[in-house]
């Protein structure tokens, strides 16, 4: 991996000189979002670059966290910016990697919060809230499904002084089971069937349906996976995500990032529950790795950074795959979602 480290950090350099500048050498903090800070924060990580990040810039960035509205936390004082669940999620899972060195950040973020369960859940059920005219988009619609056990799972490992119940995460995932297809383990939100099959025409128009809807309900499975539990349907889950990392050279889209770690965590975690990797899948493992290695010595015009933590998770991924069949092993391959819950 040391070829890819090199060219990833010099295309970090070229592009997000200011950003990079911030989180290693202690610079000025740059204007820069909540996500993009997490998308340095995660693609440091992942290339093993945790020892330097310089500490003021960890503080920094807290400052910012702690001044951002967040979903399920109420304040005294009226926030200007906010962000989504999804970057909740994100910004935990930051935190979550900066925490393996530096200890009491939740503290510092959290600090003169209130927090609201019922902003982010049902009451009685507690299924994830979301907006019902997305029902029909798997993929949006996955990151409230997702998003809330995972903000949930973060705050019981590293703030459960915040929260007034036990299990919470297990719990609101469990709840999440009806909206989704016992017979394809997808997510089944929507209540038409009809006008499914009208929006999965319209989205055609631009992406896969198939991979929109494999990418949605991989949200759902990184709570599987961090709990222990079993997919649900595993099999199809299994069986769908080879056919679709088969299917798709080099990439899932033009190029490398989440959705491409979607289909390859869905097929390397369904195999531990199902079957053993066949040959052309360990294959297309090892050729999904060359591609990225390839596209990060000359990285396309318009590739954004939030692309990039995708992308190195999806090589991690690979590497995983390998050693879950023994084939090889790497002191170096990280399960991100074990180690931050989201991504």
């Amino acid at each position: 991996m040391n070829n890819l480290k090199t060219d990833v950090l010099a295309h970090l350099a070229l592009r997000h000189q200011g950003l990079l500048k911030f989180w290693t050498e202690g610079a000025h903090r740059p204007d820069a979002s909540i996500e993009h800070h997490c998308d340095m924060v995660y693609s440091l990580f992942l290339l093993g670059q945790l020892e330097a990040i310089n500490p003021s810039a960890v503080t920094s960035f807290c400052e910012l966290a702690k001044g951002t509205r967040l979903p399920g936390w109420r304040t005294l004082e009226p926030l200007q910016r906010s962000i989504s669940v999804h970057n909740c999620a994100y910004l935990f899972g930051a935190l979550n990697l900066l925490g393996e060195r530096f200890p009491g950040l939740y503290a510092h973020v959290l600090a003169g919060r209130k927090f609201e369960l019922s902003d982010l859940a049902d009451a009685q059920t507690l299924r994830p809230r979301f907006s019902s005219k997305w029902a029909h988009h798997n993929w949006r619609v996955s990151h409230w499904l997702g998003g809330v056990p995972s903000i949930l799972l973060s705050l019981e490992a590293h703030a459960p002084e915040f929260l007034s119940q036990a299990n919470l995460a297990s719990r609101c995932r469990d709840a999440v089971d009806a909206l989704m297809d016992s017979r394809t383990g997808l997510i089944r939100a929507y209540k038409s069937s009809s006008l499914q099959k009208l929006f999965r025409l319209a989205y055609g128009l631009r992406h896969s349906p198939d991979l929109g809807d494999m990418g949605g309900v991989a949200h759902i499975l990184w709570i599987d996976h961090v709990l222990g539990r079993r997919y649900v349907a595993a099999e199809a889950i299994r069986k769908e995500s080879s056919r679709l990392l088969l299917a798709k050279r080099p990439f899932m889209e033009k190029a490398p990032y989440c959705l491409d770690f979607d289909i390859v965590q869905a097929l390397r975690t369904a195999i531990g529950q199902t079957t053993p990797a066949s040959a052309a899948e360990l294959d297309r493992a090892q050729s999904m790795m060359n591609s990225i290695e390839d596209f990060f010595r000359r990285p396309t015009n318009g590739y954004t950074l939030h692309k990039i933590p995708g992308a190195l998770a999806t090589y991690h991924e690979c590497m995983l795959l390998f050693s879950a069949t023994k084939q090889s092993t790497s002191a170096e391959a990280v399960d991100i979602i074990q180690k931050a819950n989201w991504i």
